[in-house]
């Protein structure tokens, strides 16, 4: 039984890479790209600007009414770890944050940190945009031994 549903898998990709512009497009209709915006506190050069345009452009797009997090970089700081994320809205209202707890896993999901952030200083993130910020996390919020520089997310720890 198995491998008939790996043959069926195997045709419905096959089948997918052959899909004319048009066909594609209609499977895209969901897709949500969002806008790039920066914090109005933000001071940044045109240089930082640019990296920012450029990762955003990298991030794949969103299904609708998603809050998503995406992390980018990874930056050392003697013990702690900086990341550069974006945070994601395609709903179609501004969302605002209160305290969310952010985790860091590895390739398998495995947890290497995890910290409680007052994001209520960031004020709304408009509809349909993408804001990047800046997240240190400390060596006392490391539950791992070592982050690595690549492999790694981050993610929302959603609580029931």
């Amino acid at each position: 039984m198995m491998s008939l549903f790996g043959k069926r898998d195997i045709r419905v990709n096959e089948k997918k890479n052959h899909l004319t512009i048009d066909e594609r497009e209609v499977l895209n209709q969901d897709a949500v790209h969002t806008a790039l915006m920066f914090h109005k506190e933000w001071k940044i050069s045109k240089q930082e600007e640019y990296v920012y345009r450029f990762h955003h452009q990298r991030l794949a797009a969103l299904k609708p009414n998603q809050i998503s997090i995406s992390g980018v970089k990874l930056n050392r700081v003697e013990d702690d770890v900086i990341i550069v994320a974006f945070l994601r809205n395609s709903l179609e209202k501004a969302v605002q944050f209160d305290i969310v707890d952010l985790l860091i896993v590895d390739r398998n999901g495995k947890l290497l940190a995890k910290k409680a952030f007052d994001l209520s200083n960031l004020g709304e993130i408009p509809a349909l945009s993408s804001m990047p910020w800046r997240f240190l996390f400390e060596e006392g919020d490391m539950l791992a031994e070592s982050i690595p520089d690549e492999d790694w997310k981050i993610a929302f720890e959603w609580k029931r």
